[in-house]
C-alpha cells in the first residue's frame, strides 16, 4: 500500500484510532464495538452510538472499514446488526497514525527532559 495514501488521512480522530485497533482482532458489530471500547481504561466515559456510528460512517466512507458478513447466526442473533472490518488500507492508516503518535510522544518527552 501507498504510504502517502495512508498518511493523506492523517491525523485521525482518536476515537476512530479505537475503533480501527478495535477492529484489527475481527469483524465486530456496533454494540460489541461500544464495549471494547469501553473497556480501554484511557478512554474516559462511555460511548454514546450516535457518536460511534458517526465515526464508523466517517472510516466507511474513507475505505478505512467495510460492512461485512456476521458469523454464523446463532439462535438469538438479532439480523438487523451491521458487522464491520477493517480495510487493507485501515490497517495501513492505523499503522501510519500509531508511528505518528510515537513521534509526538517521542518529541513531547524530549521537550520535557
Amino acid at each position: 500500500m501507498d504510504t502517502s495514501a495512508a498518511e493523506r488521512l492523517l491525523p485521525l480522530h482518536p476515537e476512530a484510532f479505537r475503533i480501527l485497533l478495535v477492529l484489527r482482532s475481527g469483524a465486530l458489530h456496533g454494540y460489541a464495538i461500544v464495549k471494547e471500547l469501553e473497556r480501554d481504561p484511557g478512554r474516559p466515559g462511555r460511548v454514546l452510538p450516535a457518536n460511534l456510528y458517526r465515526r464508523i460512517r466517517t472510516l466507511l466512507e474513507q475505505g478505512l472499514l467495510e460492512e461485512t458478513e456476521g458469523p454464523e447466526p446463532a439462535v438469538d442473533a438479532d439480523e438487523r446488526r451491521k458487522y464491520f472490518r477493517i480495510t487493507r488500507l485501515g490497517e495501513e492508516v492505523a499503522r501510519a497514525e500509531a508511528v505518528r503518535l510515537h513521534g509526538l510522544l517521542a518529541g513531547a518527552r524530549d521537550l520535557l527532559r
